[in-house]
Order: C-alpha cells, then structure tokens, then sequence
C-alpha cells in the first residue's frame, strides 16, 4: 500500500504541477509572448508610418503644399486611427506640437535620460512631469534640403500593449482547456497502464535491495515491464554473486595483509622489548623491509584493479608503439635480479621495430608482470625468451621460461585474482595473485587475447597479441 501511495502521490503531484504551469504559465507567459510580437509589429508599423508622414505631409509643409494646421489635422486623424501618440520637436529637441494636447511650457526631449530622439526605438520609458505612463517609442529625423529640422516621433503606452495582448492571450483559452482535458485523459491512461506493474517492479527492488535475491514475480503480457524486471532479475543474481565474491575478496585480502603485518609488528616489538639483541637489528630489519615491499606491490596491485570497471574494461590511451622497444626497456628493469640469479634474456625480434597500436603504459605493465613472473619461477643458470613475431595485422608477443611449470589442473585458475599454485607458495612470498589477473584484464580491454602453454618441469610461455600499426 506503502508503494502504491507513493506512486499516486507522485502522479497527482505531477499532474498539478503541470496543469499549473499550463494555466498559470501560459496567462502569464503568454501574455508576454504576444506583447512581445505586439510591441516589436508596433515599431515596424509606426516607423514605416512615420516615413510616410514625413514624405507626404511634413515636406510638403516645408514646401508651402500645406499648412502647419492641415499637418496637426492629418496627425490628429491618425492617432483615432492607429492609437498612436505623435510628437513633433525642433532640431533642438523642443516640443512644438503633441497630438495629446498642449505640452508644458520649454519641454526639451534630449534633457531627460531616456532620450527618444537618439534612438531610433525605444522600449518601456518615461518622461517624468510631461509623460508618466510607460510607453515604447519611434523616432524619425525630419530632412529638408539636406538640413535637419526636427524630429517626428509616434508613442503606444505599454498598458494599450499589454490590454490587447491580454485580449490575444484570452482568444486562446479553449485551446487551453483542450490540452488541459487531453493532459487529464493522458494521466488517467498512465496510472491505469503503468500502476499496477510498476508496482510489481518496485516491489521486486525493494526485495532485492534487501538481499532476497530469490525473490519472484509473474507478469502476464511480454511488456516492457517484464523486459524490465528480467533486466532487474539479472542485476539480482549479478549481486548475488557480486556479494559472494566480495566475501571471498576480503578473505584473501585480509589473509595477505595480515600475514607480513604480523611479521613487521613481531619482529618490531622484539627489537624495541630487547627479544632480538642490536647485534641482530639490521638482519631484522631487512625481513622488515621485505615485508614492507610486499605490502607495497600488493597496494599497488589493488590500486591498479580499482581502475577497471565491472566488466574488467579500462579506460585506454591508444597510441603507434614499438613494441620492441618497450620490451627492451622492460627487461633492462630485472637486470640486477638476473644478475644474482644467472638468468639470461633472450630476445627475438622478426623485424628490428615492429609498431603496434594500444595503450603503451598499460602494454608495458603487461610485460613486466609476465617477465616478473618468469624470472620469479626460472631456476637459477636458465634464460627467459621473449619473441615477438608477425602474422597478417596481429603482432604476436611471446614470454617463455624454463622453470617448473604449472600443473594442467591449474592452468585455467591462474587468471583468477588472488590466486596461487600452492606449489609455489613457498618459492613466490612476494607475490599477491594478482599479476597475471590484471594482465588478463588489459589485454582483454584491447579486444586481445592471451594463451599459456605449460609443461610441469619444462616451462612456461605465455602468449598475448596486439593489432599491428596498419602500413
């Protein structure tokens, strides 16, 4: 009931809302829209007039064809006509005539601020003690025998503009009152086709964000609300399992952290209590600073997952490479652990510079990750190959070693984050599981794939490829 209320509710709500912005913003709005149409067809109207007055009236006045009062009279019969205010003003800005009757004595239009006679048009201005009531203006100058002789200017009051658009703005109201009507059957149509499902899929929310991910719900007719709570039903198993996965992802976290904090806290509390002797400090503290690099690369590691989205997509910052290049850079990184281990680098390249196109900075961390993982597993006085080759538009990279392989069973878990082959748990303490889980995830995030080959006791090779720079 709860829900059902809340949605009609929010419907009606709606449907005031909107019947208010119709009513009240159309009187008001609308009303503007045609003052505004009103005003802006009242300046082009006026000032056409004006040049018609000037042409067939006041030259003629100059030229002796009529009087000064045959031209008041001409005036005066239009402003019955149009409803228009004229004014007539020496050069000097003076009023020597005004159709409204006779003006106060010296009344100077370029004296006050709102000077009409400077402007062609003129919106919503006074003349405070000679016209108070707001009004739009237009001005024209009068030329003879190419010397100005004054100024001819025709006014509507802003209330005449705004009574007859009022008048426009009610000619519309059955118009208004049919979309009204039409808004109401509209709104009716809408709670009766949507209620009733939608509240069925607002349940089913409710239920899944309360964790019953086993919650179920029948509709009758293939809808777009079925298609809805089917879409809703997939994200629920997707949390379902999202939330199984969280737990497991705590569990293996917690258990990588805790282990080298604890050594870091035992063995530091044994050298601050007097347990381990100074003699014995700098052994110590050497496993204390391994801990700390562990602790570190797993951090790093996590950052590094935390920029994949769910479906261990990446943003990328495509780029023309060399791949060969890369590489070489990459390898120089594990020049002193080769060093102390007697590993050799073998590189083959099928062409000197081979140009790939992908993310370098992700393609690099793809590399060290494998070549780390090499090195970490190859037996001492063995080599690592790294190859590279070219097959049609695919660049293919190659990292194998010869250390002791990975067992068959396993092959298709080392993807998997936090994983570690338990026969190498011993051998990999710095390891986090995480390394060939965010390779996988790169190179998959360039629409790529990667394949492991390996022979338990013989080696490894992992094998990833690129789209190669078109020619």
């Amino acid at each position: 009931m709860k829900i059902r209320l809340r949605f009609t509710i929010i419907l009606t709500i709606s449907y005031i809302i909107v019947m208010l912005i119709l009513m009240l913003g159309w009187s008001f709005l609308g009303t503007n829209i045609f003052a505004r149409r009103i005003r802006n067809n009242t300046e082009d109207l006026y000032y056409k007039e004006l040049r018609l007055i000037d042409q067939n009236y006041i030259q003629n006045f100059y030229k002796d064809s009529i009087s000064f009062t045959d031209l008041k009279t001409e005036l005066s019969n239009l402003n019955d006509y149009m409803g228009a205010r004229f004014i007539i003003a020496n050069s000097d800005g003076t009023v020597i005539y005004d159709t409204e009757g006779e003006t106060p004595d010296n009344v100077n239009l370029f004296e006050y601020k709102n000077d009409i006679l400077s402007h062609t048009y003129n919106e919503s201005v006074k003349l405070p003690d000679y016209i108070d009531s707001s009004f739009v203006s237009v001005s024209y100058p009068i030329i003879y025998s190419m010397e100005l002789r004054g100024y001819i200017v025709a006014l509507r009051y802003s209330s005449d503009i705004y009574n007859e658009a009022g008048m426009q703005n009610r000619a519309f109201l059955p118009v208004i009152i049919a979309v009204a009507v039409i808004i109401t059957i509209l709104y009716i149509l809408i709670y009766i086709m949507i209620a009733l499902p939608l509240r069925k899929v607002i349940k089913a929310s409710m239920e899944y964000s309360n964790r019953n991910f086993g919650y179920e719900c029948n509709f009758r007719h293939n809808s777009d609300f079925k298609r809805l709570y089917d879409a809703l039903k997939i994200i629920a198993d997707d949390l379902n399992n999202l939330e199984n996965y969280q737990k497991k992802f705590i569990s293996n976290i917690s258990h990588d952290f805790r282990s080298p904090l604890t050594s870091i806290r035992g063995y530091t509390d044994a050298m601050i209590d007097g347990t381990i002797p100074p003699e014995l400090h700098e052994k110590y503290l050497k496993i204390i600073l391994f801990e700390t690099e562990r602790l570190t690369k797993l951090t790093d590691n996590l950052l590094e997952l935390g920029n994949f989205d769910n479906r261990g997509k990446v943003l990328l910052d495509i780029s023309d490479f060399n791949i060969n290049g890369v590489i070489k850079h990459t390898v120089d990184m594990f020049e002193g652990t080769c060093i102390q281990k007697h590993i050799r680098m073998k590189l083959v390249f099928e062409e000197n510079e081979t140009y790939v196109t992908a993310d370098m900075g992700k393609i690099q961390q793809v590399v060290y990750n494998l070549v780390d993982n090499a090195v970490k597993f190859s037996p001492p006085n063995s080599y690592i190959t790294i190859s590279t080759t070219i097959k049609n538009d695919k660049v293919f990279v190659s990292v194998k070693d010869n250390g002791e392989g990975i067992p068959s069973e396993n092959i298709n878990k080392i993807w998997e984050r936090f994983y570690k082959n338990d026969s190498s748990r011993g051998k990999d303490k710095k390891g986090t599981g995480l390394g060939l889980s965010i390779v996988k995830e790169i190179i998959t995030s360039h629409g790529e794939n990667i394949n492991v080959i390996s022979t338990e006791g013989v080696g490894t090779e992992f094998i990833f490829s690129l789209p190669r720079k078109p020619v």
